[in-house]
């Protein structure tokens, strides 16, 4: 099967406390994400801010292979923005909670469905693709949702995105509502899952197995708060779980993954999946010594589908086929007197994470030692 990805790095990502990407920097990610194959990307809202605006315009210009979306409130001067930067869909949202409707927007249902739907005309009579997002989706009556969707799909709403926006969800609780929205709406499903209690990729993954089609992610996690669902996460997971049949360029991702670190300050954790400093590293001896015989033992991706390299760390916890193995990558015959006495030096010292330089003196000062 042949999933769907929006990522919306340059919107949802740039609402990251601290985060403020470039015009210049904007337009690199869009390229090595539309190199990296992804299919559509959300670039910004328009209104926010003349730079953003810029930026969406300067993207949509570069006629990349993604479809390129402007996020838009349900208000006609919104679409008129992103008419004006020449993208070829529009992600309208508007939440049709009673909280909201109550306490933000102070109107009733009917008021809502006809705001959002007149606004849904006004873009389809200009020529652009609508998606609509009841924003705050699955905390809103079930059945609000359904009359509002609907009546967005009748206004000539091309997709219908359901937003876990508090974060809420767990697979369990997902996969039954896109299954029941999805046998009431006929058009196809997107999700928004944000990652409140970790479980956004997660829950991403089960609405595309229970029939959404398409998922919103972004590059290392960035958004709201805890951020939404990571685009090597989910993408990763597809092709080796799933089998997804898209051709994504996932050797990619370590690189897409270091410019975003870089641009917007925010640090990826060394246990990230996929593209963590340590997600292919190995440390305890018995894990090594059967990854050794064996990678797949303990590396369930293997690590250069995912542009990535296999490395072994020397500690106290090592192993003596860790130290014979990073031994001999580092030129010295690892004999057993040298590994056994290396492997007690270890122990005695309880060294913590020997850099290379740090290795080949031990080894030295072993061997001296040995010969003395």
């Amino acid at each position: 099967m042949r999933y769907q990805i929006l990522d919306t790095t340059l919107r949802e990502g740039e609402q990251t406390p601290g985060v403020s990407f470039s015009i210049n920097q904007k337009i690199e990610i869009a390229k090595l994400l539309s190199e990296f194959g992804v299919d559509f990307i959300e670039a910004g809202h328009p209104v926010v801010a003349p730079n953003i605006k810029k930026a969406v315009k300067a993207i949509a210009d570069e006629n990349l292979k993604p479809k390129i979306i402007a996020h838009c409130r349900a208000q006609r001067s919104d679409i008129d923005q992103a008419l004006d930067c020449g993208v070829s869909w529009v992600g309208i949202f508007f939440s049709v909670s009673d909280k909201s409707l109550e306490q933000r927007f102070r109107k009733s249902e009917e008021e809502a469905t006809k705001l959002i739907t007149d606004t849904i005309q006004y873009a389809k009579d200009h020529g652009l693709n609508v998606r609509y997002t009841p924003e705050d989706t699955v905390r809103s009556d079930f059945g609000t949702v359904l009359r509002v969707s609907e009546a967005a799909v009748h206004a000539g709403a091309d997709r219908i995105s359901i937003a876990d926006t508090g974060g809420v969800m767990t697979p369990e609780k997902i996969s039954d509502y896109v299954k029941r929205l999805k046998q009431k709406i006929n058009v196809p499903l997107n999700i928004h899952c944000h990652n409140d209690l970790g479980l956004a990729s997660a829950n991403s993954l089960s609405a595309l197995n229970s029939g959404a089609r398409l998922a919103d992610v972004t590059i290392n996690g960035l958004g709201e708060r805890c951020g939404i669902a990571d685009l090597s996460q989910v993408c990763t997971a597809l092709k080796t779980i799933y089998r997804a049949e898209n051709n994504w360029k996932l050797d990619m991702l370590p690189e897409i993954s270091d410019v975003v670190e870089r641009y917007s300050g925010i640090k990826v954790s060394k246990q990230a999946p996929v593209v963590g400093k340590n997600a292919f590293t190995h440390n305890a001896g018995l894990h090594v010594s059967a990854m050794l015989i064996d990678p797949e033992h303990y590396e369930t991706i293997p690590c250069g589908l995912v542009g990535r390299k296999r490395d072994i760390v020397i500690d106290k916890m090592a192993g003596k086929e860790a130290i014979r193995f990073k031994l001999d990558k580092l030129g010295i015959q690892a004999n057993d007197d040298l590994v056994n006495n290396f492997s007690k030096e270890l122990k005695l010292r309880e060294s913590n994470l020997l850099k290379d330089h740090q290795i080949k003196r031990l080894a030295k000062e072993v061997q001296d030692g040995n010969n003395s």
